[in-house]
This record gives C-alpha cells, structure tokens and sequence, in this order.
C-alpha cells in the first residue's frame, strides 16, 4: 500500500512536534482514536463513540478535526514525520558498510507502543487506508523508505541489496502480521523484528544463486490428480550475458 502526505499531514520536525499549547488534546485525542479505530474498526466507530471515550462534546472534537479521515491522516502524518528525522539523521552519516544495519535498526529501536498500534489499525482496516491513500497526494511512506535506503547503501548497490534494506526497515510491520491472533507481547514482536533486521543486514550474508523455474502446463490427467509441474532449468552463458545486457 502506498500513502501520500499533502499539506495536513507534511511530516514535522522534532522541534515542531514539542508540545505546545492544545498540542496535549489534540494528541490525547489520536491516541484514544487509534485504541478506539484498532478496537472497533474505523467503520465500527462513530465521531459520537470516540466523542464519549474521550469525555468531550462532538462540537468539541470537531474543533480539532473535521472527520474520522482527519484523525487517520493526522496519525500518517506522526509517522511520517519519524521517517522525515530519520531521514535527516542517515543523510548526515558517513557511508560506512555498515549504515544500512545502523539506519535499519535505529528505526526499530525507535518504535513505540503507538506506532506499532498505528500499524495494527492499519493491517485490520486495510480498505479504509486505500481508500484514503487513493485520494493523497505527494510524497507516500515506500517514498521515505526508498530515499531512506538510497543513502544508507554503498554507492553501487545493487537491486537485491536495495530489497532487502527495505525488508529490514519494515521487520516491525512484518512481525506483527506473523503474530496476529497469537499470545506475542509487544517486547516479543519487537525482539523479533529486530532479530530479523540484523539476519537480514548481516555483513557476511551470502550471495544466493540465483534459481530459474519453468513453470510447464500440465496435462488433463494431472490436472485430475491435483498435481502440478515445476521444471528447473539452468542458465547457459550466452543466458547470463543477456541477462546482464538487459540490467545495465
């Protein structure tokens, strides 16, 4: 899924998100909202129910945000403001071999009960955040990260490893998808995103061969037998050299 900021929810910096007057109920009122949206689903809850959780008036809550959308976008915009500082944060690092592990783990490290409830919502309410997705415009969450991982690799990085320092700044998204409907607590879902990030920045990874499948019709009596055909087939020289040919 890809989400885009506009104007209302152009990431802040960390000196513009230091509390300053209101700033308190507006941020009491996103958190009560996503505990309420994650709970109910965002179609499930009402400004009214959200109203009544927080103990203020509708007329109260509108003052801060015009709609439920509001308040979700208001919730991107928090996280994409992270991603902003740690983009500023990678940019002023030197290029060592080890930055993608660094950058990677620094973003895990900084994850908080609020982030991960944020990306819960958005795992149960999928079609809402399409939706709202759909109608942004600018710069989208794969945007950051794809700029984010851009300056933490080496010059010449290749494809491969651009896709696995993507897979390394989402282990967190990705830990707690494996782990729904499970006993895990949010240290156990935490440890092991961050386990997965180093396994997966790990220096001394090594360099998989690459596997080339065909995958053959099968014929009606296999069709009948619930089987299905997998043919391997090796590359020849001439193969490999296209294949480069068509990369560069």
């Amino acid at each position: 899924m890809v989400f885009s900021v506009t104007s209302e929810t152009e990431p802040a910096t960390e000196t513009s998100r230091r509390m300053r007057p209101g700033d308190r109920t507006r941020q009491h009122i996103l958190d009560v909202a996503l505990d309420l949206f994650s709970e109910r689903g965002f179609e499930g809850a009402s400004i009214r129910d959200l109203a009544e959780a927080l103990g203020m008036t509708k007329s109260a809550l509108y003052y801060h945000f015009a709609n439920k959308d509001a308040i979700v976008l208001a919730i991107v915009g928090e996280r994409m403001g992270e991603l902003g500082d740690l983009r500023e944060w990678v940019a002023a690092q030197t290029r060592t071999p080890d930055l993608m592990r660094r950058t990677a783990l620094r973003w895990v490290d900084s994850t908080t009960p609020g982030r991960v409830q944020g990306l819960r919502f958005a795992h149960a309410n999928r079609p809402v955040m399409a939706r709202l997705a759909s109608e942004q415009r600018g710069r989208s969450f794969r945007d950051w990260f794809e700029e984010i991982v851009a300056l933490a690799l080496p010059p010449g990085a290749t494809t491969t490893d651009r896709l696995v320092g993507l897979m390394a700044l989402d282990t967190v998204s990705s830990a707690i998808f494996a782990a729904r409907g499970g006993p895990a607590t949010l240290d156990e879902i935490l440890t092991a995103a961050r386990a997965a990030t180093i396994a997966l920045t790990d220096p001394d990874r090594p360099a998989l061969p690459r596997a080339d499948y065909v995958w053959t019709t099968p014929d009606k009596s296999d069709i009948g037998e619930g089987r299905e055909h997998v043919g391997h087939t090796a590359q020849t020289g001439s193969e490999e050299a296209a294949d480069s040919q068509a990369a560069i």
